[in-house]
C-alpha cells in the first residue's frame, strides 16, 4: 500500500515551522535582539526584511528591498496584511501591535514561490518573536525605570557621607562617571500644568541619543499641585546640550554643581529656586513675545544676586512693594516702555532712543517726566537698583528681544 501523501506534506510542513522558529528563536538571545531577527528574516527569504514604527521610520532594515517604496505602499491602505508586487520585489506585510506602539513588520523577496511558500509561517513566527522580544525590554525597562526612581528618592532624601561609596556604586549602573560633579534638576511643563509620563519619557529618550546619564523621577508634593519632574545628571559632558533640547518644551532649574551626593537635598532646594525663577521668566518672557506656550531654563549658578534675592521673598509681599515703587509710572505705558528699554540698554540714551525709533531729547524728556513722578533722579544708584529689581522680568525680556548681550544679567 502507499502512504497517504497527507501525513507526510503536514510532517514536512511542521518539520519547516520548528527550523524556522528555531532559526528565529536563536535571535531573541543576542545583544541586539531585533537586529538580528530582521537579518534571519531576510536570509530565509532571500530577500530584506524590515521594521517600520507607527510613523514609517525604520527600526530595523535587512536586505536591499525597496524600503521607501514599500513603506509608501503599506502607509496607502489600513490592511492589517498586505501582498504586493514593486517591480521584481514581492513583498507582505503585516501589522504588529507591541507594548510600546503599532509597528509593520515586511519581508520581501525577489521569488514569488518563496513568498508563497514561507511568507505566513515567516510573518507568524516573527510577529510571535517581536511580540517576546519588545515584552522582555519592556519589563526590563519598567524595572529599571522603578530602581531608577528609587535610587533618586534615596539621595534626595539624604544619605551618610560615609555611605556615598555605595551609592557612587549604584550611580555606574546608570552609566554615572565615579565622583563625577551633578546637576540637580526641577523640571515643569508651561502653563501650569503637570508635567506627565510622557514628559519623561521623552527626556530619558532625549538623554538616550545624547549619551546623558540620568535619574529621574515625577514629583508632585499634593494633589492640587501641579506635578514636576526631578532629576539628576552631570554637570559636564554633553548634559548642557540635552538640557537645552528640553528646555524647548518645558522650564528648566538647575542646582549649582555639586560634587559630594550627601549635598543632594540642599541642590534640589537650589534646584527649586532656579525653576521658581524660570516659570517667572517664561511667563514674562512669553507675554512680551507674544508666545503661546514659553519654557525657560536657568542655571543657579548663572543668576545674578539680585535675581536671586527676588526668589527668596514672598511674591504677594514683594507685587505690593513693586506697585508702590512703579505707580506714578505705570500711569504711562509709553513712560513704562521707555524705562524698561532704558535699563534693558544700561542707561544708554541714543540707544534707547534707536531701540525706539525716536529722537535722543525725546527719551530725555519722557525721563525727566518719570524723575518728577517718583521724585529721584534716574542718575542715582539707589534708584536704578530698585526700578530694575521692579522690572527685571520685563528687563530682561526687552533685552533679549534687542539681541542685547551685557549687562546685570545677560540671558543665556
Amino acid at each position: 500500500m502507499t502512504a497517504n501523501p497527507a501525513p507526510v506534506e503536514q510532517a514536512a510542513h511542521l518539520a519547516l515551522i520548528l527550523k524556522i522558529t528555531h532559526l528565529l528563536l536563536d535571535a531573541v538571545s543576542m545583544d541586539q535582539p531585533v537586529k538580528a531577527l530582521v537579518g534571519r528574516l531576510a536570509n530565509l527569504c532571500h530577500g530584506g526584511a524590515v521594521v517600520y514604527d507607527f510613523d514609517g521610520v525604520i527600526v530595523e532594515s535587512v536586505g536591499e528591498a525597496p524600503t521607501h517604496l514599500i513603506w509608501n505602499e503599506v502607509s496607502s491602505t489600513h490592511a492589517h496584511e498586505q501582498t504586493f508586487s514593486i517591480g521584481r520585489w514581492h513583498v507582505r506585510a503585516r501589522t504588529v501591535a507591541l507594548h510600546d506602539g503599532v509597528h509593520v513588520l515586511a519581508i520581501g523577496t525577489r521569488s514569488e514561490e518563496v513568498l508563497t511558500q514561507l511568507g505566513d509561517v515567516l510573518l507568524d513566527t516573527a510577529e510571535r518573536m517581536l511580540g517576546a522580544v519588545n515584552g522582555i525590554q519592556h519589563g526590563a525597562s519598567l524595572r529599571d525605570r522603578r530602581e531608577n526612581e528609587h535610587l533618586l528618592a534615596i539621595l534626595q532624601d539624604g544619605i551618610l557621607p560615609s555611605r556615598e561609596h555605595r551609592h557612587w556604586g549604584q550611580l555606574s549602573r546608570y552609566k554615572f562617571p565615579a565622583y563625577v560633579s551633578l546637576r540637580a534638576l526641577e523640571v515643569a511643563a508651561p502653563r501650569g500644568e503637570s508635567a506627565t509620563n510622557e514628559d519623561v519619557e521623552r527626556l530619558i529618550v532625549s538623554a538616550k541619543s545624547c549619551g546623558v546619564p540620568l535619574l529621574i523621577a515625577i514629583r508632585q508634593v499634593d494633589r492640587d499641585t501641579p506635578a514636576t519632574i526631578s532629576a539628576v545628571v552631570p554637570a559636564a559632558g554633553r548634559a548642557d546640550e540635552w538640557l537645552t533640547l528640553a528646555a524647548q518644551t518645558l522650564s528648566v532649574g538647575t542646582s549649582v554643581p555639586f560634587a559630594a551626593l550627601a549635598d543632594t537635598p540642599a541642590a534640589f532646594r537650589e534646584a527649586e529656586t532656579a525653576l521658581e525663577i524660570a516659570r517667572s521668566r517664561a511667563c514674562s518672557f512669553g507675554a512680551n513675545a507674544g508666545s503661546g506656550i514659553a519654557t525657560e531654563i536657568v542655571r543657579l549658578d548663572d543668576v545674578d544676586l539680585a535675581t536671586w534675592l527676588l526668589s527668596q521673598v514672598d511674591g504677594r509681599q514683594t507685587l505690593a512693594r513693586i506697585r508702590s515703587v512703579l505707580d506714578p509710572v505705570l500711569t504711562s505705558e509709553t513712560l513704562k516702555e521707555t524705562l524698561v528699554t532704558y535699563l534693558a540698554l544700561d542707561q544708554n540714551i541714543l540707544a534707547t532712543a534707536h531701540a525706539m525709533y525716536v529722537h535722543a531729547n525725546t527719551i530725555r524728556y519722557r525721563l525727566a517726566k518719570i524723575e518728577v513722578q517718583c521724585g529721584e533722579p534716574v542718575t542715582s544708584a539707589a534708584f536704578v537698583t530698585n526700578l530694575y529689581l521692579c522690572l527685571q522680568n520685563a528687563v530682561l525680556g526687552r533685552r533679549r528681544a534687542l539681541g542685547h548681550p551685557g549687562g546685570i544679567d545677560a540671558v543665556r
